[in-house]
């Protein structure tokens, strides 16, 4: 596409070139649970991020009994150990995966007015007891729970084990929209108290502008842009006087 007016414009032109060619970064989320409302660390802006909440169990809460431990993770390019200290517990149903009745965890995401959202990954520590989960499945609302976005297998042996997946196809949340995501347990035998636990959770995502709004703003350098050079070539014309009534200079 010709841009022939970037000669009149070109600090919009270098917006709409940056806007097209510039990579959004990802940034990470993280929980070490001793906070269910805020997270730990986060170096993702325009994002609103909700609550941590858990559902479909009779225990809830965090529990420093069982400290997350065993395992290392990589948290925003630095390796990391198990952070230890509180755990989010569950007493999580016993069968096989159901949305409506299986134990979970969720959470939401929504990007601020004007920006736009893309989940791409997640980490996490789990801990399954002799009764608790032998299936961790992790869904979203974009398709209302009914599809993996993620499936992890874990050992029912009180031993912690760190997972992670990178998606094949990563989640998009729309601007003015939400994502609600959901950590399921499932597979286990009995919904004994604390037969579940989690620790150590981060998400990668990526929030940028959408381009609509980027553009909006970049308007208002380019009208004032536009309003300097048309004054510039005003002066260079071979007139008696300019549109806005200035005297005009003779080349």
């Amino acid at each position: 596409m010709k841009l022939g007016w970037c000669r009149w414009v070109p600090s919009c032109c270098v917006g709409i070139a940056l806007l097209a060619t510039v990579p959004a970064a990802a940034g990470t989320i993280y929980w070490n649970m001793n906070d269910l409302s805020t997270p730990a660390s986060s170096d993702v802006g325009n994002l609103t991020v909700s609550v941590l909440s858990q559902n479909n169990t009779t225990t809830s809460g965090t529990s420093a009994s069982s400290a997350s431990s065993g395992y290392t993770f990589t948290l925003s390019g630095s390796s990391g150990t198990a952070s230890g200290g509180n755990n989010l517990q569950f007493s999580a149903r016993a069968g096989a995966l159901n949305t409506g009745s299986s134990s979970y965890l969720a959470l939401t995401l929504a990007p601020a007015v004007g920006y736009s959202g893309t989940v791409t990954a997640i980490g996490f520590g789990s801990r399954s007891t002799t009764s608790g989960p032998t299936t961790l499945s992790l869904r979203a609302s974009n398709d209302s729970y009914a599809g993996d976005v993620a499936s992890f297998s874990t050992l029912a042996n009180g031993t912690y084990a760190y997972f992670s997946n990178t998606f094949s196809a990563p989640l998009v949340i729309e601007s003015g929209s939400s994502l609600t995501l959901r950590l399921y347990g499932s597979g286990g035998s009995s919904a004994n108290s604390g037969n579940w636990r989690l620790d150590d959770l981060q998400l990668t995502v990526v929030v940028v502008p959408e381009p609509a709004a980027l553009l909006l703003g970049l308007a208002g350098v380019a009208g004032a842009t536009v309003s300097a050079r048309r004054r510039v070539q005003c002066h260079g014309e071979s007139t008696t006087r300019c549109g806005d009534g200035e005297p005009a200079s003779r080349s």
